[in-house]
């Protein structure tokens, strides 16, 4: 499960559908449609372009996860 924190400081919780380097989908709980979000300069984006951030709880090896995120390691951010 991830959390995707939206412009304003809104949090929703997510499971990743698919992902890639540069795209990820996701379902959120109580919206039928998909939301998909592309890394454009090293940010991850919404549809609308509103840059967004992730939040997820990955072991300390998942570093292809971080890598595919965009982020250190050492540098994962805890939402809860």
């Amino acid at each position: 499960m991830y959390t995707i924190i939206l412009v304003g400081g809104r949090q929703l919780d997510a499971l990743i559908l698919s992902v890639s380097p540069d795209r990820l989908r996701v379902v959120t709980p109580g919206r039928a449609d998909t939301l998909e979000f592309r890394a454009v300069d090293g940010k991850w984006v919404s549809e609308s372009g509103a840059q967004v951030e992730l939040g997820a709880l990955i072991s300390a090896g998942a570093a292809e996860t971080a890598r595919v995120m965009g982020v250190r390691n050492d540098a994962l951010r805890l939402a809860v």
